[in-house]
């Protein structure tokens, strides 16, 4: 059993669809070995995008499809995101996500996203709040598309945000600094856009006390402005995502480079390794997807068309095992860490917690049986997103998940995928 203190032999009681026990148990009713596996805390992907309208398309997952190849990989609970307009109120959006989100099948959590949102619409964050949302996401970019919030605006709702007791989850890419004709590619969208953004929002953090996570860091100088914030008493944490750990700038160099589109873009091997040494530092509060799919023709149509390109990776079904792969089994992290960044790491900053993120009394038996030393490659054509890539296509594994319980049920048996979509449950902050 593996948690984020100690990794050793336990037996696990389960009853009703939650964890009554964990120790010695003697027998009781139905037993199910897991001898030579190990077990994880049901991981928690904080970031994803199911059915995400971007640049005049469409995320190829729903919330069935992404539910389901979540699960297939040991994700057990997902945070997604309202769909932000200026027109439309925070609760209306959330009610509305609720509705798209009925054929989910892993529990999910949700944020709001603050597209156009002003000063005088700051009563909706209590409506919000009433409706279990209590996280809102803000970008500092994407001004073209009236998505990016002034340091004024995100300042007065952090204000709130911090008296509601949430967290403000931002996009930090300086608009300033980027070059939106020139498509999310390193040389459009620099680490300096980064390191200014997270700096920005380190100071506003530090003003306001607001707890505020800090969205897919992608490189050293981001890094390095994180630590600075929070060394000044900032109250600011952040995520890291698998595409910045395991690929760099060089794969857009290559026939299908256009493939790999994503915000913030993939950067350089050095960035890659200050990433890895921060995980072993313990420095980052998740590692997470940014789960956002297109297919092979989605992104073929705009090849030549940078500004217009969609940009976004797939990877929920793929997120533990990578980072057991890469991460764990490669010695690059413990496997302490592991459980702590998919799973109690992000519980804790999403109010997820103590229902969600442990192996502990009381919380929902949310539970993946991985086999260490099974090897197995992955192929885009395998997986169970609605997409025909993948970013890691090719590589070979080694952990494979064997089982997935979820709330003491049966997701992923032996291997076989059981999950269905509709038994996803909303699960409000707590």
């Amino acid at each position: 059993m593996v948690t984020p203190r100690r990794v050793g032999a336990a037996n696990v009681l389960i009853r009703d669809g939650r964890i009554v026990r964990v120790g010695k148990i003697g027998h009781r009713g139905e037993t199910v070995s897991a001898q030579g596996l190990l077990v994880l805390p049901g991981a928690i992907d904080a970031h994803v995008h199911f059915d995400l309208p971007v640049a005049g398309s469409r995320s190829a997952d729903d919330f069935a499809t992404g539910t389901l190849a979540a699960a297939a990989g040991g994700v057990t609970t997902v945070v997604d995101f309202t769909i932000g307009s200026a027109e439309v109120r925070l609760p209306e959006q959330i009610e509305r996500r609720l509705s798209q989100a009925r054929d989910a099948a892993v529990d999910f959590a949700l944020r709001a996203e603050m597209v156009g949102w002003t000063p005088d619409r700051v009563g909706e964050l209590a409506g919000a709040a009433e409706l279990g949302v209590r996280s809102f996401k803000f970008y500092l970019a994407y001004a073209s598309s009236g998505r990016r919030t002034d340091l004024g605006t995100l300042r007065r709702a952090m204000a709130a945000i911090r008296d509601l007791g949430g967290t403000a989850m931002v996009h930090a890419e300086a608009e300033e600094l980027l070059d939106p004709a020139g498509g999310p590619f390193p040389t459009a969208r620099p680490a300096l856009s980064e390191e200014v953004a997270i700096a920005e929002v380190g100071i506003l953090a530090r003003e306001t006390s607001c707890p505020t996570y800090v969205a897919h860091i992608s490189s050293a100088r981001g890094v390095v402005a994180l630590r600075a914030a929070q060394r000044a008493g900032a109250p600011l944490v952040g995520e890291t995502c698998p595409h910045y750990l395991l690929l760099d700038e060089t794969v857009y160099a290559r026939l299908d480079g256009h493939r790999f589109s994503v915000t913030p873009p993939l950067r350089t091997a050095a960035d890659r390794e200050a990433l890895w040494q921060a995980l072993r530092e313990r420095r980052f509060q998740a590692v997470a997807t940014d789960h956002c799919p297109f297919t092979n023709a989605q992104k073929d149509a705009h090849r030549d068309d940078p500004a217009h390109l969609p940009s976004g990776l797939p990877g929920v079904e793929t997120l533990l095992p990578l980072l057991y792969s890469e991460g764990g089994a490669a010695g690059l992290i413990t496997l302490r860490d592991l459980a702590w960044y998919l799973g109690e790491g992000p519980a804790r900053a999403f109010g997820l917690w103590p229902g969600k993120g442990g192996i502990r009394p009381g919380a929902d038996a949310d539970l993946v049986l991985l086999d260490p030393e099974a090897k197995w490659t992955v192929r885009a054509r395998g997986l169970h997103t609605r997409t025909d890539f993948s970013p890691y296509e090719g590589m070979t594994l080694r952990g494979r998940v064997m089982g997935v319980l979820a709330r003491g049920e049966w997701l992923v048996r032996d291997g076989e995928l059981l999950a269905q979509p509709g038994r996803g449950r909303f699960i409000p902050w707590g």
